[in-house]
């Protein structure tokens, strides 16, 4: 919307001022103040040509446009700036129209042509046999969240959930569910809770370990045995991956979480030797110590692609994945949704596939993010036990919820639907909302926190808007006749307007932070429009009312559009 007011202004400057309209695009700007208009174009750039000063060529372009550009109200020159101030009814019809195309299905509010590159991005990706702890939820969400964003700019997009289900830790639990009788002996209920059971018995093997490192050395044999294809320890391993898979999915269906496609690392385990030699024959495996490396530039150290011993590394597998992503999935953008500590390991897997030949290396991304920090247990461990489950964290934010429902609103159907919306909801918006470089202190106060710049704020704000739609009877027309004209108004549609531009920077750099917070500000300006207009009163002029229920209809579209990119329902009734 304010993209449609970019384009259609860059085209009509273009052709009084000697710069290119896509030039003039990028510098048209976004003035924070209603009273500044609506899109501002600074001068500056052309003083030099000029021999004038901005302010002087301010004041000469308003007079050679005034009353030239389409639907522009009021051209003003401040400073070195050109304000532009565009008709009020115009501006609310662009943005009722695309509101009723969203509503209609033609299109979802703010989203971009279809594109023909595909995306294909990597998150999530637990372990096998472990739980998802309070760390994976970044992986999750933000993952969830981007891939979300290029959808909305047109990509063709498959999310991927990568397991870690391949390794020498599913030997050493293969062996323990072996020798320990895991299947009969009382301590491990597979039966009834087999993820309870399948990750009691990765603790009690690690602590066993501890005290006899020669379990470490079995688990290892073991292994091999899996390696080399051993059928009885291949059922067990695959036993272990489908009952993570069934728990993955109830905590997946509970964050409103979606794959396209969920793999393994074991999927690559008979693409690992083609691989190598396909690095070999570009010249550029060098041997080391014994290891099979490639040297890379002067900043980074070598990436070893083989150990002296003949094994693989996990920047073996992900050449591989990488190759497989491009040619086999046909990914042109290769996005890996991984905390920050991993930054060395894939500047060097995309350093190897540039120096391969391969062009398409400059669009894979590493989508770092900070992880959780802890006040009270360290850095978690899953081996030793002391971590934080996302279950838990989710079920407490969700009891949190439904006491509140249950205090200030008890006669609410559905509570506990809703609950659970509003409770995972918080949770999300907390993390989502900070800027996912950052490391995030985890802070139950501040997460469980169901007041000020929250996920439940924005939902209640859209709930509001709902609120106020059902209690008007009649029909609300896409078209106003009237303008809006109160400062709280043009601010709010102005606030609206933003939306795909927000969507589009969003996506470009990976922060669905920013859509979070332009949120947040969303929100604010309804609120102020809210208490300063009245919207239902009976002695308000009719096309008046008709226009306020209609910017109240296109603010809760946006909201409940908004936070569904982010991963967030919005609930009916709070």
């Amino acid at each position: 919307m304010i993209d449609i007011l970019k384009a259609q202004l860059s085209l009509e400057l273009a052709n009084g001022i000697q710069l290119p309209k896509e030039q003039i695009y990028q510098l048209l700007e976004n003035p924070k103040s209603i009273e500044h208009g609506h899109l501002a174009f600074p001068v500056f750039m052309l003083a030099k040509e000029l021999k004038k000063a901005p302010p002087l060529i301010a004041q000469e372009l308003k007079a050679k446009f005034d009353g030239k550009i389409s639907h522009v109200e009021q051209i003003t020159a401040v400073g070195g700036y050109l304000n532009f101030t565009f008709d009020l009814i115009y501006l609310q019809n662009l943005l009722s129209h695309a509101v009723a195309d969203s509503a209609s299905g033609k299109v979802r509010l703010g989203y971009q042509k279809p594109k023909a590159e595909r995306v294909v991005i990597d998150y999530s990706s637990p372990n096998v046999a472990k739980p998802m702890s309070i760390g994976h939820l970044r992986a999750t969400m933000i993952g969830q969240a981007v891939r979300n964003l290029a959808e909305s700019q047109g990509y063709q997009v498959t999310g991927l959930n990568y397991l870690g289900d391949w390794g020498v830790q599913f030997g050493k639990l293969a062996y323990a569910y072996s020798e320990w009788e895991g299947g009969k002996n009382k301590n491990y209920d597979f039966t009834q809770k087999p993820f309870e059971a399948l990750y009691q018995l990765y603790v009690d093997f690690h602590k066993a370990a501890e005290e006899n490192p020669e379990l470490d050395a079995k688990g290892s044999l073991t292994f091999k045995r899996l390696e080399e294809g051993d059928k009885e320890i291949e059922k067990i391993w695959k036993m272990f991956l489908d009952i993570s898979l069934n728990e993955y999915k109830r905590i997946y269906g509970l964050l409103n979480v979606n794959f396209d496609l969920i793999q393994g690392e074991s999927f690559y385990n008979d693409k690992l030797e083609s691989t190598v030699e396909l690095i070999n024959k570009k010249g550029l495996l060098t041997e080391s110590d014994g290891a099979q490396v490639v040297f890379l530039d002067d900043d980074m150290p070598p990436c070893i692609i083989k150990k002296s011993d003949g094994a693989s590394l996990y920047a073996t597998r992900d050449i591989a994945s990488a190759i497989h992503r491009h040619d086999g999935m046909k990914g042109d953008h290769l996005l890996y949704v991984v905390g920050v500590d991993q930054n060395l390991h894939f500047r060097q897997v995309f350093k190897v596939l540039e120096k391969m030949g391969y062009d398409w290396a400059k669009n894979c991304h590493h989508v770092a993010f900070g992880m959780y920090r802890f006040k009270d247990i360290g850095k978690m461990s899953t081996r030793k036990g002391n971590v934080i489950f996302m279950d838990d964290v989710l079920n407490k934010s969700i009891e949190l919820a439904e006491k509140i429902i249950e205090e200030k609103n008890p006669d609410l159907s559905d509570k506990k639907l809703i609950a659970q919306q509003v409770g995972v909801g918080a949770i999300v918006f907390n993390d989502l909302s900070s800027d996912r470089i950052k490391n995030v202190d985890f802070d139950w106060d501040r997460v469980l926190d169901f007041e000020g710049d929250s996920g439940p704020y924005v939902q209640y704000c859209a709930v509001r808007c709902k609120s106020i739609l059902r209690k008007f009877e009649g029909r609300i027309p896409v078209d106003t006749e009237v303008p809006l004209v109160s400062s709280e108004e043009k601010t709010l549609v102005k606030q609206l307007l933003l939306y795909p531009e927000i969507l589009s920077i969003s996506y470009k750099n990976f922060k669905p932070s920013f859509l979070a917070q332009y949120l947040l500000e969303v929100c604010k300006a309804f609120g102020s429009f809210y208490t300063h207009n009245k919207i239902l009163d009976d002695n308000l002029d009719e096309k008046t009312k008709l226009a306020r229920l209609r910017l109240v209809q296109c603010t809760e579209t946006l909201l409940t559009e908004g936070l569904r990119t982010l991963g967030i329902q919005s609930p009916q009734k709070m």
